[in-house]
């Protein structure tokens, strides 16, 4: 079973997403962004334990900042919202479950 598959996805997604803003807007700011989410993809892809701690931490703060755009009235940030709404339950179930494994070795051992 592979773990995480969906936080992964969707971390490359958000990083594809914000290329093209980058292309769209000419900011290299936006290129450093494209670079940091398509690297914790790839971390959190082969479940490195620091890449997944920094994925939660970052998805939970654009979540946050996301939805307070939503609430603005920016429409478009929904994307923004559930992309990292999913993030952040995919990494949650994650933490669950290795906590669950680590309990029952714990027990068994």
């Amino acid at each position: 079973m592979r773990r995480l598959r969906v936080a992964s996805s969707l971390l490359f997604l958000s990083g594809f997403l914000l290329l093209y803003y980058a292309y769209f807007l000419s900011s290299p700011v936006y290129l450093t962004f494209v670079i940091f989410n398509m690297g914790l993809a790839y971390g959190v892809g082969i479940e490195n334990k620091t890449a997944i701690k920094v994925a939660l931490i970052y998805a939970a703060v654009t979540f946050f900042f996301s939805l307070l755009f939503l609430i603005a009235g920016n429409l478009m940030a929904f994307v923004e919202v559930a992309i990292s709404f999913f993030i952040i339950h995919d990494i949650l179930g994650y933490i669950k479950a290795v906590v669950k494994e680590e309990e029952g070795e714990i027990e068994g051992g």
